[in-house]
Order: C-alpha cells, then sequence, then structure tokens
C-alpha cells in the first residue's frame, strides 16, 4: 500500500528504535485477553459458509450470513478481523458493523463482546447444536468523511475481512471457507478468487483457507472491462476495470502496451512468478475512493474515470506497478513481524523500510520501463 507510514518508518529506523517493541508494550487488554491464541492446527469442524449480499446499492449496505461448524456444548470466541495487511494498522471498520444476530438450532442465541477488545465475541453454544447461524450488516460509508466509499450506484470494492468474523485459537491459513456472492443485476466482476458455481446472481467460488479469502477481493461493476495482460512467460495476468460511465472505459493502443509491458519488466526484474493468475483489479471514479493496496494474486488499484482518456505520459502512473511488485516484495516475501497467524494478532513494522521502500523505489523504476510515465 502506498503510504505516509513510510516516512515514519524510515524516521524510526534511523533513530535506532524498533517499531514492533514499542507495540509491545501495549497492554495486553488491547489485543483481548481471554481469547485463546491462534494455533497451527486446522479448525476441525468443517469450513465456514460465508454469504455475502452485496445488492442493496442504493443503501450502501453489504448483508452477511455465515455458518460456523462448531462443537456442541462448547464456548467459541469470533473474532472481527483488525489488523489488515497493507495497511500496517488495526484497522478493521468494526464501527460499520451492525445488527450481529447469532442463532444455533434455528433459535437466537446470546453473545458478549469482550470488555476490552471491540473486535472479539463470545458465544456459549448450546448442546445439540453442531453450527452457528452469524447474520450481521456492514454499513459502508454514505460519504467521506464516514470513511472510504466502497460501494456506489455503478460498483463496489467488497473486502471479505469486512463481511466475515471467523474462530479464535488457530491459524487463519488452517480454517477452510465456502465464499459466494450476490451482485446487482448484470453487474460482472473481478477476483483472484476462482468460480466454482453461478446461479442467476450469485457466485459461490471454490473452497479457500480463511488467510488467502481476506487476500482475495471481489470488484464489481455496472461498467466492466476485462483486459488480458499476459506475458509469452508469465502465467494468465488480466486487469479488471469497473467505471462510473462506458466512456471511460475506452483503452487506447498506447496505454494497453504499457500496461502489458509491466508484466513483462516484472519479469525481467524478478525472473519468475509465484501465483498461478494475477488480477489488477482496477476502479476509474470520482464516486468511490481510490484506493493502493496489495494482495498475492491480485490489488486494488483506484484513480479518476480519466485515467485513460486523458491519457498522458507526464502524470505519475506508479500506483500500478507498485502494488504488483508487492506481490514479490511483502506478498510472496513477506517481514517476520508483519507475518501474523490470523487477523487479531498485531503487526510490527521493522522492516516496513523494505516491504514498502524497495516497492516504491521498484514501482517507479518499473513505471518508467513498461512506459507508463
Amino acid at each position: 500500500m502506498k503510504t505516509t507510514a513510510l516516512a515514519t518508518a524510515l524516521f524510526v529506523a534511523a533513530l535506532g528504535i524498533a517499531p514492533f517493541a514499542i507495540a509491545q508494550q501495549t497492554p495486553i487488554h488491547l489485543t483481548g485477553s481471554n481469547q485463546p491464541a491462534p494455533q497451527n492446527v486446522a479448525y476441525p469442524y468443517g469450513a465456514l459458509k460465508i454469504h455475502v449480499d452485496a445488492s442493496n446499492i442504493g443503501q450502501r449496505i453489504f448483508n452477511v450470513h455465515e455458518t460456523i461448524p462448531v462443537k456442541a456444548g462448547s464456548s467459541i470466541w469470533l473474532l472481527y478481523p483488525a489488523w489488515i495487511p497493507g495497511d500496517h494498522e488495526p484497522s478493521g471498520p468494526i464501527d460499520k458493523v451492525a445488527g450481529l444476530i447469532i442463532k444455533a438450532n434455528g433459535q437466537t442465541i446470546s453473545w458478549t463482546r469482550d470488555k476490552y477488545n471491540v473486535y472479539a465475541f463470545h458465544v456459549d453454544v448450546p448442546q445439540g447444536a453442531d453450527s452457528l447461524d452469524v447474520q450481521f450488516r456492514f454499513l459502508s460509508a454514505q460519504n467521506h468523511s464516514e470513511g472510504p466509499i466502497i460501494m456506489t450506484p455503478e460498483m463496489l470494492d467488497l473486502s471479505w475481512n469486512t463481511v466475515s468474523l471467523y474462530p479464535a485459537g488457530y491459524d487463519a491459513d488452517r480454517i477452510k471457507t465456502v465464499p459466494s456472492v450476490t451482485l446487482p443485476q448484470g453487474w460482472k466482476f473481478g477476483s483472484a478468487l476462482e468460480v466454482a458455481s453461478q446461479d442467476g446472481n450469485t457466485t459461490t467460488f471454490k473452497p479457500i483457507d480463511y488467510m488467502n479469502l481476506v487476500d482475495s477481493p471481489i470488484y464489481a461493476g455496472k461498467y466492466f472491462k476485462r483486459l488480458d495482460l499476459t506475458s509469452k512467460h508469465s502465467p494468465p495476468v488480466h486487469m479488471d476495470i469497473v467505471a462510473d460511465a462506458p466512456k471511460d472505459l475506452a483503452v487506447s493502443g498506447d496505454a494497453e502496451k504499457a500496461l502489458k509491458n509491466i508484466v513483462v519488466q516484472m519479469d525481467r526484474l524478478y525472473g519468475a512468478f509465484h501465483f498461478n493468475h494475477y488480477d489488477f483489479l482496477f476502479s476509474l471514479s470520482n464516486k468511490m475512493s481510490g484506493k493502493g493496496l496489495e494482495h498475492h494474486r491480485s490489488s486494488e488499484d483506484g484513480t479518476g474515470p480519466d485515467f485513460f482518456t486523458d491519457w498522458n505520459l507526464t502524470t505519475p502512473h506508479d500506483l500500478l506497478t507498485h502494488e504488483f511488485n508487492h506481490s514479490w516484495d511483502g506478498k510472496y516475501r513477506r517481514p517476520a513481524d508483519l507475518s501474523t497467524p490470523n487477523f487479531n494478532v498485531p503487526m510490527g513494522d521493522s522492516l516496513l523500510w523494505v516491504y514498502e521502500g524497495q516497492t516504491q523505489f521498484w514501482g517507479n523504476v518499473i513505471a518508467v520501463r513498461a512506459g507508463l510515465e
């Protein structure tokens, strides 16, 4: 992610201060003293089914329904992701979660929020119940004063960390999920997720562990275009574009050539690809907030609507190359204290100068080499 946190990290490093050491001095209650620590064992009760109805674009509400298999008569903590990779801080938007209802065997059961950790919810599972039905709404921002705009009448950005709870006590990559989404009528989408089936406006994806689910957002829109950027030596690479209007999707030959050259130049830089496919998720909008966030098999990139229609090489265009480079620097190879077992263990930024600094350097170099600026 392109962030001013880089400057802070460089300043702190210059003073010889370890940011993670400072973070460890935070009172333990802020990370939740009652929840079990994550263990590198598989979640034993089955896959979480996570369905998101993202069709309510009028009110900008994501409706969530999860089925979480559990052990009857047990006690469980459910966590809402707090530490989001790429944000380098506990930015999980818990303030947008509303109407949490948990049921077992069709009956509503009570839950208790942790006294010190607003991201943790305790539930006693009734005898005879082998699953919990969890429902809540994610009330996305209506204007910029409330946070980033992620849903408009023309497009949306679905980040799975905003629309799911997961069980504490297990590494996130050991929790299996079956995700699905319902989109507005006629909308198309891009994602690193692989489709298992489609039924009308609802798409069910192939099973994936929770760590990689959170790392696989969806961009969807009324006006959509997909470009094939695959090079001679690369796995499939695509750009999935959503826009405010159809005219914004007009991509010139020069622009498409430069986009394809990003993949060529990154191959020349690193000499290997470590993903089976990759998707640039690209929004062109004055309505949805701009964004730059890296993932292993995709990136979220957002600019104004005239990126292609006012193609100008004097304008800095390193956003795409910066986030793509993160797939190597930060995702495939990750600083130790940024590599946490789940999304509620605090991250440390002691190597942010590599994670962001080296990525920014190569993002600029590759942008020029590719012909983006």
